[in-house]
């Protein structure tokens, strides 16, 4: 069985597009709801922020009959800060302050500006998915964790699954079926580097 990690497609302009790409993901203390805060119109259709997988409304129906395992339950996520920032055609070539006035740390992309409740209605619904499809992995100290399908080997996958988190190596791992899913259901979303097994 091949194994894939999955990670984000880099974003132009380090943390700063991080942040235009995929927001922040925030725990409101009172109401123990996690909530989403993001830039629109655009939005991927799926993406990892702080090690949380969130799929937009439509990709996760899609999962849903899509046959593919490992996903256990999936929250809603309560968009409660959403701002207009148009940047999908923005030169990337150019510095980010070419177009936006930078006044603190990425986030203040986000923060400085008012949530607009018209275009977050306009946006998807947002969801985290909870894999749980188990992998055990090994890291061969004779390869740098940049060397990423070197250094990590797989030991053991749950048969079972095409989603997974692995035990000692954070993040998230798929078989060659849930890649081939979301190569057409979300592209340009994610790259994938295939593991080495274990001898």
């Amino acid at each position: 069985m091949n194994i894939y990690h999955l990670d984000n497609l880099q974003a132009p302009w380090g943390d700063w597009g991080t942040v235009l790409l995929q927001g922040l993901i925030a725990w409101d203390e009172d109401t123990d709801v996690d909530s989403i805060k993001r830039a629109g119109p655009y939005t991927p259709p799926a993406y990892i922020r702080s090690g949380s997988l969130v799929l937009t409304q439509p990709v996760k129906e899609a999962l849903e009959k899509s046959g593919l395992k490992g996903i256990g339950c999936y929250e809603h996520l309560e968009k409660t800060h959403v701002v207009h920032i148009d940047w999908l055609h923005w030169d990337t070539s150019k510095p980010i302050t070419e177009y936006l006035d930078l006044d603190g740390g990425p986030t203040s992309i986000i923060d400085s500006l008012p949530h607009d409740p018209g275009l977050a209605k306009r946006m998807p619904e947002y969801w985290q998915a909870f894999v749980v499809g188990k992998l055990n992995l090994l890291k061969d100290p004779q390869h740098e964790p940049s060397d990423l399908g070197q250094y990590l080997k797989v030991l053991k996958a749950d048969e079972q699954a095409d989603f997974f988190k692995g035990d000692v190596y954070r993040g998230y791992f798929l078989s060659e079926r849930a890649k081939a899913w979301l190569e057409v259901k979300c592209p340009g979303c994610f790259t994938f580097t295939l593991l080495s097994s274990a001898p």
